[in-house]
This record gives structure tokens, C-alpha cells and sequence, in this order.
């Protein structure tokens, strides 16, 4: 294409983004870079057209202090006088002590575009649309940003809002409330948070644009504003008082609270009303809106919303702390999006290794609320069977026929649902007092110990891990603990696996010493109650045997292989994970079986072979819907 059709003589148009009183976004091809890019024109009045003129003769002739200098016309900037002064400073009001690149700065300043691009030169990072260059040709700016293959917030909440989980909400909330960390970690306030800002890709990916109007913090860290969007502006703001990070706050504060109620209180038609709408809005409360939110998170928004800035957090930062906890999962959130905006595969791209993958089953289910109810029965199965044991031999409880027992036993099933971590580490420090009761006082102390540092490192921060370390209870009650460690690799990150499988392990032992002697299962029908058992006893034996030692080794190893190839969010990387975990847990079961035989036979036992690979079957079937992402690991596909 001839070089006239190109824009800049460098980028080809493809089609039109959007339109504005400030111009057109366009869509283009980089012919250079051999890339996509988004370019903002913007058609300059008169006297910004005259200026960059200007600009541009002062960069083609190279010295722009010279007699005419920005008083001249175009003219004599284009042709120099030849019998100008040689001293660049030789203006007639000229101060000789002034900074020498201070006419040239002047007569760039307020051109359109380029505060835009000045700001952005200052902020990099994944939740921030770059700013690779700006121009002025004619008279237009060219503002050169980095392309969003996506939506705005404001277009997924005209058609999809009834549908946003509170997961896509996190990743959304989270994502913005870190760019905004970002920009004012380097003194920039962003002053125009709204829908329209926030841009949506096809790989689930938020990112914040326009700092059109941002601005500079001073040293007090305040600064002001040229304008803004009723409805995301606060009081301050309107009433063009000096601004800081709590301007920023409380606009984040209004697009949640629109993205939950689905309705912006603040909108007016002109300053006076919106100001009005401010000071005597009547909120209704998120929590009645939203079915799932917890009340609590009223309180944290209506915080951020308070039109008196001083009762407001003192940064972003911390309202994202608050409020982050009554979101969903942001990982989770992040594929929810990828599927709303449309994306219906994600594109394999040789250069940067990344595999070709379908929006899992999985996940299209998952983000919903059919995978939160079944992580919470799951949670309440495990919860209950291990606080009913526990309970089931704590003497002083009064046994099945106590009312005491049954209401302790259904609290713990409701914590278990309402909260699955706080139910595991519950039912669990129950089954160590029942320990220290039947006088294993060490086995007791060393499980609270080992509970305590795992729920406050690991457990507590996601819904997976809780169901993952009761799998011993759950599936060794069967005879069928084998897939313990293929569950917690799968669900969690690689050190979220391993600590857990550890925890797990450990619980294996304690269940084994019930009575089963096996690492195997516990056998729930026959060893629930452990009154006349010697828990320590038999704990020791089995920690004797080598076999107990290449378990425990197999099972670190395979939760961290299949928790570090289902990373790759593939179902065939996953696959080939659960495999490779079968086949060391199986060559574990040799050599163990070389060790009990005296070095006879490698053959394992037929009760340890078969639930081994049937642990592998079932979870291959369960890769077949997809690999979540898993707790620890949101920032994997960015």
C-alpha cells in the first residue's frame, strides 16, 4: 500500500474503535513492528496546529532559540536568518541564565495527546494500556497506544451484567485497583475512573486507559483536575479542590458499586445535581442487590463512598485490602471474562510458547455457582465425616445420644459451608484434642501445630486447599487415598501442593493408626472409634517401614508435578502429569515392596497397586473438562 494511505507513513489502517469530541480511536497495522495498534487522533484547533508547526520547524532546523524563536511566524522558522545571532540565547527580554530547553518545552505545552503520553511514559504495567509514541502531522496528534483486542467494562456490563460472578467482579476490582496502586506509587492521579476506562481482552485480562486528565501529584501528594465524569467524580473533584489517591478511591468505589447493584446513583445531568445526588444519595445496600455478598462488604464500600474524603481509607491500596475479602477468586474470575467477551480459544502464538487450549468445561462451569456448591459439599462431607470421628470420642461431648454432640457436629458442617477453611481447621483441631484424650498427647500437639501453620500459610487463602487435605478422610475411608496428592496438585499451586500433601500425609498416618495399619485408607466403617487403639503405637510401626517413607516421597513428587504441568492450563499437560504421578507413585510401591521382601521382589501388593492407578484413571477423567486455575498462581496467563 502506498505510503500516502498509511498513517505516519507507518501504520495502515484497519478499522474504526471509536469516536469523541477529542477525535477517533483507529485500529491500525504497524508496518514496522509488525504489529496491531490503537491510534487516537486528535484534530488540533488553530493555534495547537500553528504550535506544532512550530515544533515541527524547530526539530527539522534543529536550534530553537534563535532570534525569530516561538515569536517568529512559520516562515522564518523554516528558513533561519543567516544573519541571526550565533548565541542561542539572543532574544531581546533573553535571561542568560535560564534553562536552554525551556523555549522548546513552552511551545509543546498543553498540545493534546501529549500529557496523555507523558503520564503514561511513567506507569508499565500489565493492568496499564501503554503509550508507545506520539506525533503531530498536519493538524493532528497522533497518540500510538498499545491494542486491546476486547470491550470496555461499560459494553460487558450492558450485556452480560446480570450475569458477572463475584469472581469476575475480583478480577476486575483487583485489576484496576492495581493500576491505580501503580500510577500513584509514581505521584500520577488517574481522575477519570469509569466503565468506559477499563478495557477487557479476549484472554480475560483488565487493563485501565485514558489518563487523558490525569495530573501530577505535588510533594503535599495532591493535584488538580481540568475535568471528569459525573457519576465517578467525587465532591472534591467538582469543586475543583487540590486532589489526591482518595480522588481515585472513591471513583473505583462507584464502578463496584454500579458493577453490583447494576445501577450508578450519582449520574445527574449537570454538577449541581450530581453534587446533590452525592450528599443525600440513599445507597441501597450491595449485599440485598447481590445474592452471595456478604454484608460486611456494605460497610467497606460505603467507606470508600463517603463524600467527606477524610473518612474515606487513606489509599487505594487499603480499600482493596478490605474489599478483596468479600470478592470472588480473581484467577477464576479472569477466565470468567475471557469466555464473556468471547474469547472462544486461545490463540497459540509460536513466538511466546504458548499452547492452543478451548475455554475448559471446566472453567465454563466453574465460574459459576455450580463449582461453589460443589467445593462446599465437598467441604461439608469432609468437615462432617471429621468432626463426627472427633467428636465420636471426646468422652465429655456425651456420644450420639448428646444433643451436645449433634449441635457441635452441625456447626461444624455449616463452617464447612459457609467457610470451607475455617470448618478444616475446625474439625481438625477437634480430631487432635480427640487424640490427646485417647493420651497420643504427642500425635495431638504435632497435628495442632502442623494445622495451625498450614490453614495460616496456605488454607486459609483459598477454597481448594481445605477439601484437598481432607481427601485422606474423605477417599481414605474407602480405601482410595491415593489420589490425595493428584487432587492437591491439581487444585493448587506447586508449594500450595506440596505443604498440603505434607499436612495430608501426616493426617494419613494419624487415620492409619486407627486401626487399618495402611496408608491406603482408613476404613471408616470399621475404625471410627479409636478408644481402645494405641494411635502413637501404630503410627510408629508404619513410620518403620520403608514403605512408608517412598510414599511419603512419591507423594510430594507428584502433587508438585502435576501442580507444575497443570500449569500450562492444558488438559493434555495435565494428563501427561497425572501419568508421570501414577508412575512414581507405582515405582514407589516397588521399591517399597523390594524392601519388604528383602530385596526379593519388586511386585507391590495388589491392595496398594489398584487404588493407585484407579486414582489415576479418575483424575484423567476429570482432566477431560479442563484445568482450572489454580489458588497462587492468577498471574500465570499474564
Amino acid at each position: 500500500m502506498a505510503n500516502e494511505q498509511l498513517i505516519l507513513n507507518r501504520y495502515r489502517p484497519i478499522a474504526q474503535a471509536g469516536s469523541g469530541g477529542f477525535g477517533t480511536v483507529q485500529v491500525a497495522w504497524d508496518t514496522r513492528i509488525q504489529r496491531r495498534v490503537a491510534i487516537k487522533c486528535i484534530q488540533l484547533d488553530e493555534s495547537q496546529a500553528f504550535r506544532a508547526l512550530q515544533v515541527e520547524a524547530q526539530a527539522v532546523y534543529g536550534d530553537p532559540y534563535r532570534g525569530a524563536g516561538a515569536y517568529g511566524n512559520a516562515d522564518s522558522l523554516r528558513r533561519p536568518d543567516p544573519y541571526a545571532s550565533s548565541d542561542p540565547y539572543a532574544h531581546d527580554d533573553a535571561d542568560p541564565y535560564r534553562d536552554p530547553h525551556e523555549s522548546f518545552a513552552v511551545s509543546l505545552e498543553n498540545l493534546p495527546g501529549l500529557d496523555e503520553a507523558r503520564t503514561a511514559a511513567l506507569l508499565s504495567d500489565p493492568n496499564i494500556v501503554g503509550v508507545y509514541d506520539f506525533e503531530i502531522q498536519g493538524a493532528t496528534a497522533y497518540l500510538i497506544m498499545e491494542y486491546v483486542d476486547g470491550t470496555t467494562l461499560t459494553g460487558l456490563l450492558q450485556q452480560y451484567g446480570d450475569q458477572l460472578s463475584l469472581d469476575a467482579m475480583a478480577a476486575i476490582f483487583s485489576s484496576v485497583a492495581h493500576a491505580l496502586e501503580v500510577a500513584h506509587e509514581n505521584q500520577v492521579l488517574h481522575l477519570d475512573i469509569k466503565p468506559d476506562n477499563v478495557l477487557i481482552n479476549r484472554q480475560g485480562q483488565v487493563k485501565v486507559t485514558d489518563f487523558g486528565l490525569a495530573t501530577l501529584s505535588d510533594a503535599s501528594g495532591f493535584g488538580t483536575a481540568g475535568g471528569g465524569t459525573i457519576g465517578y467524580m467525587p465532591l472534591e473533584q467538582m469543586r475543583q479542590e487540590a486532589l489526591d489517591a482518595r480522588c481515585d478511591e472513591w471513583a473505583l468505589a462507584s464502578m463496584t458499586y454500579e458493577m453490583l447493584t447494576g445501577t450508578n446513583p450519582f449520574i445527574a445531568s449537570d454538577l449541581a445535581k450530581a453534587e446533590a445526588a452525592i450528599e443525600d444519595a440513599e445507597l441501597v445496600l450491595p449485599s440485598l442487590c447481590y445474592d452471595g455478598l456478604d454484608p460486611e462488604a456494605d460497610d467497606v464500600l460505603f467507606y470508600a463512598l463517603d463524600p467527606d474524603r477524610e473518612e474515606r481509607y487513606d489509599n487505594v491500596e487499603d480499600f482493596s485490602e478490605e474489599m478483596s475479602r468479600f470478592l470472588g477468586n480473581s484467577a477464576r474470575g479472569h477466565k470468567e471474562l475471557a469466555v464473556l467477551v468471547g474469547q472462544a480459544a486461545i490463540e497459540e502464538y509460536e513466538e511466546e510458547d504458548e499452547v492452543v487450549e478451548r475455554i475448559s468445561l471446566f472453567d465454563r462451569i466453574g465460574t459459576g455457582r455450580l463449582q461453589s456448591i460443589v467445593v462446599r459439599v465437598w467441604a461439608a462431607l469432609g468437615v462432617g465425616l471429621t468432626g463426627f470421628v472427633a467428636l465420636s470420642n471426646i468422652e465429655p461431648v456425651g456420644g450420639w445420644a448428646s444433643p451436645v454432640f449433634w449441635g457441635l457436629f452441625a456447626l461444624l458442617v455449616l463452617a464447612g459451608v459457609l467457610k470451607p477453611h475455617l470448618g478444616a481447621l475446625l474439625s481438625l483441631l477437634i480430631l487432635s484434642v480427640a487424640l490427646m484424650f485417647h493420651e497420643a498427647f504427642v500425635v495431638g500437639i504435632l497435628l495442632i501445630v502442623a494445622v495451625c501453620l498450614w490453614w495460616f500459610f496456605v488454607g486459609r487463602l483459598s477454597d481448594e486447599a481445605p477439601n484437598a487435605v481432607l481427601s485422606p478422610v474423605l477417599f481414605g475411608a474407602f480405601g482410595f487415598n491415593p489420589v490425595t496428592p493428584l487432587v492437591s496438585g491439581f487444585f493448587l499451586s506447586v508449594k500450595d501442593a506440596v505443604a498440603t500433601t505434607v499436612l495430608a500425609f501426616l493426617l494419613s498416618l494419624v487415620l492409619s493408626g486407627f486401626g487399618s495399619a495402611s496408608l491406603m485408607g482408613w476404613n471408616a466403617f470399621a475404625f471410627w472409634n479409636f478408644d481402645a487403639i494405641d494411635i502413637q503405637h501404630n503410627m510408629l510401626v508404619l513410620l518403620q517401614q520403608p514403605l512408608t517413607w517412598c510414599m511419603l516421597a512419591s507423594w510430594l513428587g507428584s502433587s508438585a508435578i502435576v501442580a507444575l504441568l497443570c500449569r500450562r492450563q492444558t488438559r493434555f499437560s495435565a494428563g501427561v502429569g497425572i501419568v508421570l504421578a501414577c508412575a512414581l507413585m507405582v515405582a514407589a510401591l516397588c521399591f517399597g515392596a523390594w524392601f519388604v521382601s528383602g530385596m526379593s521382589s519388586w511386585v507391590p501388593d495388589w491392595t496398594f497397586f489398584v487404588p493407585t492407578m484407579g486414582a489415576g484413571v479418575v483424575m484423567a477423567v476429570v482432566c477431560a473438562f479442563g484445568v482450572p486455575i489454580r489458588s497462587g498462581e492468577e498471574d500465570w496467563e499474564d
